[in-house]
């Protein structure tokens, strides 16, 4: 490629949360990128003591352990065979959960919306039935308009789920994307409790009659967060065309996110950036891929995932023999991941690549040698441009300020 090998900036440390994994620098955290904050990129700035209780943001030590380079040789192969490989496996585990699906109850539900109002049927008058209805359907019944304009729901259930099992549904499967972590238990309790709030695929069949429902939209944080997680994904899926590089780890952070890859020596550079972005502009939001949610057994996953090394030890290390965890899928993207998402890729209107750098897997000396792509992303192109206005402003006070001190 004639890229100049650029250093590891720093020494990581791999953090997580009770979502994703995220690598830092030693003491750091990631920071926040408001549209109308001025910060531009995000660069590493000072934790605050004590630990964020918030299940997306919440950073403590990881411990997946080992110092071995993994990766293999690498060709950048743009397309690769294996994204097609993935794909027929697949199709071969959806056959199998779609008549698992099938052989659901379904039962009528009902959804209870914050103002005391309960929803009973869809737009067309058919029922809300358990395993077929999805929030979707709820927010459709209200309001087109409504449900083009939601991130994620917000689900409070109402007595107990029907024909419902959460180990055959992947919704007590370990995080794949999270180390162990101290409150990982207290967390996971939280998510799968009757009467405690649950974030829900806009998409994701309803299993039990719902006490409360809340339509999250991407001013609310929770909402940012799964927006930016779906755009880590569709970045990913970008990297995957471009390079054929092995994805490893690729969490929302609050500036915005990130995907790590293996590209062997390759490195990626600024002169990355608009190629990655008219991949994601052209292919990939324009053609509004739908993000699906499947589990998988560990055996189907280490199948689906066998060309890529790094995929295939967070498999091995993190999914116990004989259970079952979750993949998502956008276009011909397939990750592993536990979700939630938005509805499709098109929900994201403007996307852009904001900063790189290299990190190790594992952030451990010695591993193999990643690449990080930031970025960040709106359902709105004018909240972009709000964001590029305020970047350039931060830009152009730095400069102020370091004119000042060097007149000092």
């Amino acid at each position: 490629m004639g890229h100049k090998l650029r250093p590891t900036m720093g020494k990581p440390s791999l953090n997580s949360t009770s979502k994703f994994a995220v690598f830092d620098p030693p003491g750091f955290k990631q920071p926040a990128i408001d549209v109308n904050d001025e910060q531009s990129t995000p660069t590493p700035s000072k934790a605050a003591p004590g630990r964020e209780k918030d299940r997306l943001t919440e950073s403590t030590k990881a411990s997946m352990s080992g110092n071995v380079k993994i990766g293999g040789d690498f060709t950048k192969t743009p397309n690769p065979q294996w994204l097609k490989d993935r794909d027929e496996v697949y199709k071969k585990v959806k056959e199998r959960r779609t008549k698992e699906i099938e052989g659901k109850m379904n039962s009528p539900i009902t959804v209870v919306m914050p103002d005391g109002t309960e929803k009973t049927a869809c737009k067309d008058g058919s029922p809300f039935v358990s395993w077929k209805t999805t929030p979707y359907d709820v927010a459709v019944s209200i309001s087109q308009g409504l449900a083009d304009s939601v991130v994620v729901a917000l689900i409070t259930w109402s007595g107990d789920k029907i024909d419902y099992i959460a180990d055959e549904v992947g919704d007590a499967a370990v995080d794949t994307m999270a180390d162990a972590m101290e409150g990982q238990a207290e967390d996971e309790e939280a998510v799968n409790a009757i009467n405690k709030p649950e974030l829900w695929d806009m998409t994701r069949p309803l299993v039990g009659n719902v006490g409360r429902m809340e339509f999250l939209k991407f001013g609310d944080e929770k909402a940012k967060m799964v927006f930016w997680h779906s755009s880590a994904h569709m970045l990913g899926e970008a990297l995957e065309h471009l390079y054929g590089g092995y994805l490893t780890i690729g969490p929302p952070v609050k500036s915005g996110f990130y995907y790590d890859m293996y590209v062997g020596s390759e490195v990626l550079t600024e002169e990355d950036y608009k190629k990655i972005d008219t991949e994601v502009s052209k292919q990939i939001i324009k053609k509004k891929q739908k993000f699906e949610r499947m589990v998988v057994t560990k055996d189907e996953a280490m199948e689906m995932f066998k060309y890529n090394p790094f995929k295939s030890e967070i498999i091995r290390t993190k999914v116990p023999d004989g259970t079952r965890t979750t993949v998502y899928r956008c276009g011909d993207l397939i990750d592993l991941c536990r979700g939630p998402h938005v509805r499709h890729t098109g929900q994201v209107k403007s996307m852009k690549c904001i900063n790189h750098s290299a990190t190790q897997w594992l952030a451990k000396e010695g591993n193999d040698q990643l690449q990080r792509m930031y970025g960040v992303s709106f359902p709105d192109k004018a909240m972009m441009k709000v964001w590029e206005e305020n970047r350039e402003k931060a830009r152009e006070r730095d400069h102020r300020i370091i004119g000042e001190k060097q007149k000092l």
